[in-house]
């Protein structure tokens, strides 16, 4: 076994042994090996600070100190532009310059990684101090609010949240008085509707199935006919292969009008469980949608 001994700054030896198994055992000499010792940790310092900065790179310290200094200050007067830039947006937004308040907190959407006020500032902006919060409401119907909390940032959620939570709980009531008028008009048309085109669907599943049986006898009997042509030398069952394939063409052009009759109306039954695929419909997901998001923005 290796054994060095270094010394610390108190005049201390510290003990290091290699042992066979290749670990290092590390003794305060002035304890020893005696069992019951106070037991030291060490802590070693990071010197490298700026491993992942691949600009200070084969840097001198000089120079790395240099660098380093003037990100800081290019960082410390980005973030001064950020705030002045701000600043003239809430003036703005006091005015009720909301276009030109949108264009200042757009502008400083991209100084800062964060940009929670920018952020803030801006839709307050975009929807005329949410008098008009569907602005932001359409932007993440279809997307949902998880989209709207990742984009915005939780803290700007919050502060919209904070400050503007009476508008959305009442543009959160009209959509539930919207959605329920027009929920009962388009559950009554589409059960409607529904009887309808079940009738249409029976109607055409009939014929659909008889003359696909039919083909299929048809097809199975012509090539049980055509192979018993070669077992016999009196031709006897060229007349019923004839047949059979004549009653095989005229069924499957039956056939082929039945089916497009059956999936036409199979398809237009799916359509219509659908809630976007009539106007109607589609405006009441359109506001379910909506209520999902203010239900989101209310604390």
């Amino acid at each position: 076994m290796e054994e060095r001994i270094i010394d610390d700054e108190y005049g201390r030896g510290v003990r290091l042994k290699k042992t066979e198994d290749g670990y290092v055992d590390v003794t305060d000499a002035a304890i020893g090996d005696e069992e019951g010792g106070e037991e030291l940790a060490f802590e070693f310092p990071v010197f490298d600070e700026d491993a992942d900065d691949e600009d200070l790179v084969g840097l001198s310290p000089e120079e790395a100190v240099k660098l380093r200094r003037q990100k800081e200050e290019a960082a410390a007067a980005r973030r001064a532009e950020y705030e002045k830039i701000c600043e003239e947006g809430d003036k703005l937004l006091e005015a009720g310059s909301f276009k030109a308040a949108e264009l200042k907190f757009e502008k400083a959407l991209s100084m800062d990684a964060v940009a929670t006020e920018a952020t803030v500032g801006y839709w307050c902006a975009k929807t005329a101090d949410f008098e008009e919060p569907e602005a932001l409401v359409e932007e993440y119907a279809e997307e949902g609010s998880v989209n709207l909390e990742y984009d915005l940032g939780a803290d700007a959620v919050e502060i919209i949240r904070n400050r503007y939570a009476d508008k959305f709980r009442q543009k959160l009531a009209e959509i539930d008085e919207e959605e329920k008028e027009l929920a009962e008009k388009v559950e009554k048309a589409q059960a409607r509707r529904r009887k309808a085109l079940k009738k249409r669907v029976k109607k055409w599943a009939i014929p659909f199935a008889a003359t696909f049986l039919v083909v299929a006898a048809a097809v199975a009997l012509s090539i049980v006919f055509f192979t018993m042509n070669y077992r016999v030398s009196d031709g006897s069952y060229i007349p019923p292969t004839i047949v059979a394939v004549c009653t095989f063409v005229i069924s499957f052009v039956a056939f082929g009008v039945f089916t497009n009759k059956f999936v036409n109306a199979c398809r237009m039954y799916r359509a219509n469980e659908k809630l976007s695929s009539t106007d109607d419909g589609e405006r009441l997901v359109r506001l379910r949608e909506y209520r999902e998001i203010y239900e989101f923005l209310i604390p």
